[in-house]
């Protein structure tokens, strides 16, 4: 274990956490909730690795980005039944589904440096932001979405595991923008981090990341029927009163489908980083 205590380290990272968790409160990105939840992800990642203010930088692109294309024509979505709920603000489950691994590689790095995690953590990122991505642009696609569990089957919008040629795109676009920061940073200590690599280690991770996101939650996700609109939803509560249950397993939630898929994806990325 080579990790040492920097005090400037965890000051810097304490005021930079503060302050755009501060930001993203006062923009409706979080809740109260949301910023505990962030703060702890975005210290950890700041703090642990050695120039973690790259990694930090990682992340809050992937938090910025995430935050704008749910924004985007949120009053359609909101029309259509398909929007995040309290206006797109991220509360603690959805912060520690898509950024706890990253926050667990980002500790990895900073006890036993090695380059795994930092492919882990650029897996893990990038799939948290194709898969964001591929939500929010992909529920824009004016036709059915087809299930990825047989594309031979239409399902309606913003069903679990369904998948359109947009929302493929945003899964791509997603991967290829954490890809491209994080080369841009030089995250990597060495020059085998080069463009290629790192670009085939994001896109090649968010993109299987991202699929296996989908199947199981086209699969073994629990899925509900709003009692007010009577769409199919992945969430509790839809139209503020409780939905009701129709399939799936009652114990994997869409947050937990995201910590999985995220967790996949670091995995694939290692893969990538080690026979590449």
């Amino acid at each position: 274990m080579s990790f040492h205590l920097d005090y400037l380290a965890i000051l810097e990272g304490v005021i930079v956490c503060g302050v755009f968790g501060w930001l993203s409160l006062r923009m409706r990105m979080v809740d109260k909730s949301g910023l505990v939840a962030g703060f702890v992800v975005g210290s950890s990642v700041f703090i642990f690795p050695r120039d973690g203010w790259k990694w930090f930088t990682v992340i809050l692109v992937f938090h910025l980005v995430a935050a704008q294309f749910t924004k985007y024509k949120y009053e359609a979505k909101r029309r259509r039944g398909f929007a995040q709920e309290k206006g797109g603000a991220r509360a603690w489950q959805n912060v520690f589904a898509n950024g706890g691994v990253a926050a667990l590689l980002a500790i990895g790095e900073g006890l036993f440096p090695s380059d795994v995690f930092l492919a882990g953590f650029i897996g893990a990122v990038g799939t948290a932001t194709a898969d964001t991505l591929a939500t929010e642009i992909g529920l824009l696609y004016p036709r059915d979405p087809r299930s990825i569990a047989d594309l031979r089957k239409k399902v309606p919008p913003g069903t679990s595991g369904g998948v359109s040629p947009l929302g493929e795109f945003a899964t791509l676009l997603g991967s290829f923008i954490i890809g491209l920061v994080a080369w841009l940073l030089g995250i990597g200590a060495s020059p085998e981090w080069n463009f290629m690599r790192v670009m085939a280690i994001a896109l090649i991770s968010g993109f299987l990341g991202c699929t296996v996101d989908s199947m199981i939650g086209a699969t073994v996700q629990e899925m509900f029927r709003c009692s007010i609109c009577n769409k199919i939803t992945e969430s509790k509560k839809h139209c503020g009163e409780p939905s009701i249950y129709i399939s799936g397993c009652r114990a994997i939630d869409n947050n937990l489908v995201n910590f999985i898929s995220t967790g996949i994806g670091a995995l694939v990325a290692v893969l990538v980083c080690l026979f590449l």
